[in-house]
C-alpha cells in the first residue's frame, strides 16, 4: 500500500533481542553519567592487615592495628565495606577443615604476608572480588617532636587474575597534640599519619568512589535533577529512535 514500507517487520525474537540491546545501552549510558558509579565501587573487598617491617615489638603491633583500622575506616567512608582478614572468618575455617587442604594451619595463622599468590588464594576462599594489601616500612617515632613517620604502601588487586588495579605509596607523618598524655604520644602521632595516608590511598585506588563522595557533599545547584532527567530522556529517546528505524 502506498505510504507504507513493504519491508517485513522484525520477528518477536529479533524484537526482544533489539530491546534487550537497547536496555543494555541505556544502562551503560546511565553508568557513564555523573553521579552514577554502579560498576566502579566494589561491594566485597578483603583487606589484609598491615604488614609492618622490623622485629615484632609493641610499636610494630601498634602500627599494624592503627594503620589497618585507618585504611578500613577510610574505605568505609567511600562506601566500600571492606572485611579485614582474620583466621576466624567462617569461610577461612571451612577451607581449613576441608579434605583437600586448600589452606594449612600455618597459612591461616600467619596470613599471606607479602606473598601475593597467597593473598589471592585467601580472597578466593573468602569470595571477595578484590583484595587490598597494606605495607608499612621505615617507621620511626621521635619523642621530642612527638612525630611519627613511616612509608605507607597500599595496593588494590583483582581476585580473578591477581593483577594489580592500582598502587599507592607515600611517606606519612603524624604529630601528636601537645595536650595528649606522654604515654599516648606515639599512638596519637601514628594515628594521625595513618588517617591521612588511608584517605590518600582510598582516593588514589578508588577514584570513582572518592569523586562520588565529593560530589554528594557539595550543594547541588537548582536544576541539577532536571538536567539529569533531561539526559536520561535524551538517551532513552535516542534508543527508541534506533529501535524505530531498525523495524523499517
Amino acid at each position: 500500500m502506498e505510504g507504507f514500507s513493504s519491508k517485513p517487520m522484525m520477528s518477536p525474537i529479533t524484537m526482544r533481542r533489539t530491546l534487550a540491546s537497547g536496555a543494555l545501552l541505556l544502562t551503560a549510558g546511565l553508568t557513564l553519567m555523573p553521579g552514577h558509579a554502579y560498576a566502579q565501587t566494589p561491594s566485597n573487598v578483603l583487606l589484609f592487615p598491615a604488614v609492618v617491617d622490623g622485629d615484632r615489638s609493641d610499636s610494630t603491633k601498634l602500627a599494624e592495628e592503627i594503620v589497618t583500622e585507618a585504611v578500613r575506616h577510610q574505605l568505609g567512608k567511600l562506601g566500600i565495606a571492606a572485611v579485614v582478614y582474620t583466621k576466624r572468618l567462617p569461610s577461612v575455617q571451612r577451607a581449613l577443615n576441608e579434605s583437600d587442604k586448600i589452606l594449612t594451619e600455618k597459612d591461616v595463622e600467619n596470613g599471606p604476608g607479602d606473598d601475593n599468590r597467597k593473598a589471592q588464594r585467601f580472597a578466593e576462599v573468602v569470595g571477595a572480588s578484590e583484595y587490598v594489601t597494606v605495607f608499612v616500612d621505615g617507621y620511626t617515632f621521635d619523642a621530642a617532636s612527638r612525630t611519627a613517620k613511616f612509608n605507607l604502601s597500599v595496593s588494590r588487586y583483582n581476585t580473578q587474575n591477581g593483577k594489580a588495579m592500582g598502587t599507592f605509596a607515600k611517606l606519612q607523618q603524624g604529630i601528636a597534640p601537645a595536650d595528649v598524655p606522654k604515654a599516648l604520644h606515639e599512638g596519637a602521632a601514628m594515628a594521625r599519619g595513618a588517617e591521612t595516608g588511608g584517605q590518600q590511598a582510598g582516593a588514589a585506588l578508588f577514584p570513582q568512589a572518592a569523586a562520588l563522595v565529593i560530589k554528594n557533599q557539595q550543594v547541588k545547584p537548582v536544576g541539577t535533577k532536571r538536567s539529569s532527567d533531561k539526559n536520561i530522556v535524551t538517551i532513552f529517546g535516542a534508543l527508541l529512535g534506533v529501535l524505530y528505524f531498525s523495524t523499517r
